[in-house]
């Protein structure tokens, strides 16, 4: 029987592989994980998954050598205008290496960007149409934005050049007006972005829903206000901004979650990220989106000046009808003047003539009214004459039958008859069972009471 040392298989192997795979081959795959080491070496896990259940079906490694990954790290950059990064697709030219101790791997010699530009292009349509199927593309629109953006929270770095700029525009807007902005510190670009983002969200909506629940609002951890505003627990709407930066990091912006949890909020959101040819995902589901923080400030102070102006149309549309209808009221006044003293004399006369008409009919119907009832006066006086002897008689009787059943039912006519009654400490004895031996018991007799001891 044939056999092998390991070294022996491993060799085997290797030169098995230069049989069947002798040069380089391009290969599809994702990035599963991403690294370089301080020499500049890149070392890349690449995945294949399942169409089916998203589970990994292929995994291997591969690695770029430092002096190719230079290249090839700005030549991918250029193309799509976004570094390698976890979860893309690649389309890369590798060549097979096998070493008897390090076991199998890729080596990278070139990159197709267009690939990933296309698989980019692919996942960012099939994310915005599962957003349609969802009807989030629109949802956030269709919330109710108040006529008066008064308390604004901002979502963004705070030592973002684009934060700044949003302040300064608002603090030095002509007209004076004054806002409430609140500052809730997110990470803005890099890879903690869309986690960031997601966090801050979830306490901007805490503080919200706090303070209409009739709560106070407490500032939450890494939130700070801006010096001349007043921070406010309750707000009107949600700025998220950021000002330039690379356009590798609006893939963050392109996130799904993030979309979704955007398109749910229940306060319309204004986004300004900061970049003039680019439309992020985020950017289609916000109430309305920006190209740059300063727009966002123009726009709020724009919509706060439209209601300015039509307050004070409003105001003056309102002071020339109160001088229209005074000038009517006091017209109607000079007009009634003349007229009231007139009419209230014509008023009186009438009056007059009424009252002294029903005091004629009132005396009238007095009279007839006494003549009509002394008749049934006299006839009842007759009656109370007759009746009343009797009712007393009958009255007597009844008071002296009474008394007889009094005297009958007293009590000390019952002693006469030889009845007594018996009290053990004040209290009728009725029962035998109340006393017991040696009770002193009081008998009560129709010319006394007799004091007894019970044996």
């Amino acid at each position: 029987m044939n056999s092998y040392t390991l070294y022996q298989l491993n060799q085997a192997i290797k030169e098995s592989l230069k049989l069947v795979i002798p040069n380089t081959i391009w290969v599809c795959a994702e990035i599963h994980s991403i690294s370089t080491n301080y020499s500049g070496h890149c070392y890349i896990d690449l995945v294949e998954k399942s169409d089916f259940n998203d589970q990994i079906i292929a995994k291997q490694r591969a690695t770029i050598w430092a002096s190719t990954y230079r290249v090839l790290a700005q030549k991918f950059q250029q193309a799509t205008n976004s570094s390698l990064q976890v979860g893309m697709k690649i389309l890369v030219e590798v060549s097979v290496e096998f070493h008897e101790l390090y076991g199998l791997s890729l080596n990278v010699k070139d990159i197709d960007p267009t690939y990933t530009l296309g698989e980019l292009q692919r996942r960012r349509l099939e994310i915005i149409q599962r957003l349609k199927n969802r009807g989030l593309i629109d949802k956030n629109k269709r919330l109710s934005l108040s006529r008066l953006v008064k308390n604004i929270a901002v979502i963004s770095s705070p030592t973002a050049a684009g934060y700044s700029d949003f302040i300064h525009q608002l603090q030095n807007n002509p007209y004076g007006f004054q806002y409430n902005v609140t500052l809730f510190s997110a990470i803005m670009q890099g890879t903690q972005t869309e986690e960031s983002i997601l966090s801050t969200l979830d306490i901007v909506e805490t503080q919200y829903v706090a303070s209409h629940m009739g709560g106070r609002g407490r500032s939450p951890e890494g939130v700070c206000y801006s010096s001349f505003l007043i921070p406010h627990s309750s707000f009107d709407i949600v700025v998220i901004i950021r000002g330039g930066g690379a356009t590798s990091d609006l893939q963050a912006f392109d996130s799904e979650r993030l979309a979704e949890r955007c398109a749910n909020f229940p306060l319309p959101i204004v986004t300004g990220i900061g970049h003039l040819r680019d439309e992020t995902i985020l950017d289609l589901v916000a109430y309305l989106n920006l190209k740059t923080p300063t727009a966002v400030a123009e726009y709020i102070i724009t919509r706060t000046l439209e209601l300015d102006m039509e307050l004070l149309s409003l105001g003056e549309r309102l002071q020339k009808s109160v001088i229209l209808r005074l000038e009517q009221e006091k017209n109607l006044l000079t007009s009634l003047s003349s007229y009231i003293p007139q009419h209230a004399l014509r008023l009186l006369a009438s009056s007059d003539n009424k009252l002294t008409s029903l005091q004629h009919r009132i005396e009238l119907k007095t009279a007839d009214f006494i003549a009509k009832n002394r008749t049934l006066l006299d006839r009842r006086e007759e009656q109370i004459k007759v009746l009343a002897p009797n009712l007393l008689k009958a009255k007597q009787s009844q008071l002296d039958i009474l008394q007889t059943k009094l005297q009958l039912l007293d009590p000390q006519q019952l002693l006469k008859k030889g009845y007594s009654f018996t009290t053990y400490n004040g209290k009728l004895v009725t029962s035998t069972t109340q006393l017991t031996s040696g009770d002193i018991i009081t008998t009560t007799l129709a010319d006394g009471t007799v004091d007894s001891v019970v044996k």
